[in-house]
């Protein structure tokens, strides 16, 4: 699997855009892949509520194309989109289409962003991918090749900036359930501060599991190094927002204020 560092690609725009990878090499044409950054402020999404902000960036990163968004729910649900109407009102958490014009967009904050493009059918899409929801990516090959033919060993995938197992710990409870369910490789036993037995875990191996169990190939995976959680640009400054440092000590916040204390980032794909 390939490796890139997104902070390394941030230049003067509030977004990062990438390159899918295949055989190893960055693709030169078709959909790309990208996340907005910190300094863009939250792109928070709810269907009851109104982001100019969000809106407003969007509307200039899209140009002629249509963004389509989902609230979501920390699910597995995957949608295949055919225009732009057809997620309207929905909850789930991943989109594919094979429509050039419309711009599938997750919103994410550690969680894993999950972007997937295949040449040969034109399919790509975007995936939210939380620890209840790791293994959609999955989920929506399954749903690319049973509407559109799709073969996974002809897709590429790009796992985004999420945070990784440098700052991300559980309990035993929750490290064997991801060792049963995806790879034992996905868990390091460690000891915390206080003595106690506690667990690194790798969203990217877990998901990279799911990834080679359906069919695609190593080479055809880019994973971002960055973590959300710690990682800093040449600046010293958090290029990511991250649930983790700036909203989870808020333990007596309810879960809908918390969030309004974090940057959430919106993670897109299209022929941009």
């Amino acid at each position: 699997m390939n490796t890139i560092a997104v902070r390394d690609c941030i230049g003067d725009q509030d977004y990062v855009l990438l390159p899918f990878y295949k055989d190893g090499k960055p693709l030169a044409r078709g959909a790309r892949w990208g996340m907005t950054l910190r300094r863009a402020g939250t792109m928070r999404f709810r269907w009851n509520e109104m982001n100019e902000n969000r809106a407003r960036l969007l509307a200039a990163l899209c140009g002629t194309k249509q963004p389509i968004s989902l609230e979501l729910t920390h699910s597995k649900t995957v949608y295949d989109i055919a225009s732009p109407i057809d997620t309207d009102g929905r909850t789930g958490d991943g989109m594919i289409t094979r429509n050039a014009v419309l711009v599938p967009v997750v919103t994410v904050a550690d969680c894993v962003p999950v972007f997937l493009y295949d040449e040969i059918t034109g399919v790509f899409g975007v995936c939210h991918s939380g620890w209840k929801g790791t293994g959609i990516i999955g989920n929506a090959l399954a749903l690319a090749q049973e509407k559109y033919g799709t073969n996974p060993r002809d897709v590429c995938v790009a796992i985004g900036p999420h945070i990784h197992d440098c700052c991300y710990t559980v309990d035993e409870r929750r490290a064997a359930y991801f060792a049963e369910q995806f790879t034992s490789a996905c868990v390091k036993p460690m000891t915390d501060e206080n003595g106690n037995t506690c667990y690194r875990l790798s969203l990217a191996t877990a998901n990279g599991a799911v990834l080679v169990r359906s069919g695609v190939r190593a080479e055809n995976i880019v994973i971002a190094d960055d973590c959300t959680a710690c990682a800093q640009d040449t600046r010293g400054g958090y290029p990511f927002g991250s649930f983790r440092r700036q909203a989870a000590f808020l333990r007596h916040l309810s879960a809908d204020e918390q969030s309004r204390t974090m940057t959430v980032q919106a993670a897109f794909c299209g022929w941009l």
